[in-house]
């Protein structure tokens, strides 16, 4: 990353995130365990960020021991896991659409995500599809110990990974991701910080606006 560049950073998409584990969950995956839906997101964002230079969900990713890991992502699906103690509104949301198998007599040894009906597709792009269909049909059928085998191999993970101490997790920066593209799309790395220089403005247009409607409300109380 040249030092006029700055980090990439993109917004998690709860709809998002909802939907394409719906569509997993509906194209023939029996065994979406947390760990396995963490795996098929992380390829997911990575197929997209290299085509089109953003993800689909705008989940941060982190390292942790088994592997790259969308950070909000994986505490979501732990928090539908684990019974609500305290109102959750986004786990409120996820259990409209999805459910939580654990199987007759505990048939599966960690919990399954299962569809409570199909997804919407609408909240996807065209070529976010693609990358979720290029998702299912590549690794689908493959196993979560797979699938943390093969991404403990990608060079990002690996860098991310370096010097961290076990059991503990890391950032996983965006631009690591770029070190397993291939040479035919790396330049794609530089639409990605032009999009992230459009992203910047549009928040310092947001952060502006929420300051501006905090001095026009404290001014109409005075």
């Amino acid at each position: 990353m040249t030092s006029n560049q700055s980090s990439l950073t993109f917004r998690f998409s709860l709809d998002k995130f909802i939907n394409a584990l719906a569509y997993f969950a509906c194209q023939g995956i029996n065994d979406l365990t947390k760990l396995k839906a963490a795996k098929l997101l992380y390829l997911a964002d990575q197929y997209h960020l290299f085509r089109y230079g953003r993800p689909i969900t705008g989940d941060r990713y982190i390292a942790m021991d088994l592997g790259p890991v969308p950070e909000g992502a994986f505490q979501l699906i732990s928090r539908l896991i684990e019974p609500a103690e305290v109102t959750d509104p986004q786990r409120t949301r996820a259990l409209e659409r999805l459910d939580v198998y654990r199987g007759f007599l505990r048939r599966y040894a960690y919990p399954v995500l299962r569809a409570r009906s199909g997804p919407d597709m609408d909240v996807f792009s065209d070529s976010e599809v693609e990358a979720l269909a290029a998702t299912l049909k590549e690794f689908g059928q493959k196993s979560a110990r797979v699938l943390v085998d093969l991404t403990h191999e990608h060079r990002a993970y690996k860098r991310a990974d370096a010097g961290r101490t076990p059991g503990s997790s890391t950032h996983l920066p965006y631009e690591y991701f770029f070190e397993d593209a291939p040479d035919g799309v790396k330049a794609i790395q530089g639409l990605a910080h032009c999009g992230q220089e459009d992203r910047d403005f549009a928040d310092s247009l947001e952060r502006a606006g929420r300051v501006a409607l905090r001095s026009n409300s404290a001014a109409a109380e005075r």
